[in-house]
């Protein structure tokens, strides 16, 4: 089965990250979103469930997982989903494993989706 990580950020457009996340799952896509956290914000170490998402029109949503710099490159999911939303992709863009991941996709001939400002 495909497998898709979404990336889910404060400020991300959450039209561009439900509709794609549903839309994956709805063709048998296996998703797993993941919340990046603002580097003035970002804890420390992982807590065990990471925090609602407050999408750009404030509805809150919660990820599946924090993404950190392991388990989630290119050898584990097919796809990597960057949706917009300009603070969320702002916090994205200054996020350097995300930086990294984005080039580990490519340098692996993965897809690598990027919504609007994403």
């Amino acid at each position: 089965m495909p497998s898709a990580l979404i990336l889910l950020a404060d400020g991300t457009e959450e039209m561009e990250f439900t509709i794609t996340y549903d839309t994956l799952v709805r063709a048998g896509v296996s998703c797993t979103s993941a919340f990046v956290a603002d580097q003035a914000d970002a804890p420390k170490s992982a807590p065990v469930s990471p925090p609602l998402a407050k999408g750009s029109r404030g509805i809150n949503i919660q990820p599946d997982t924090y993404l950190e710099k392991a388990g989630f490159g290119p050898d584990k999911y097919d796809l990597l989903v960057i949706p917009g939303g300009a603070k969320g992709a702002d916090t994205m863009s200054k996020s350097a494993t995300v930086q990294q991941l984005v080039r580990d996709y490519i340098e692996k001939d993965k897809y690598v989706g990027m919504i609007c400002a994403g």
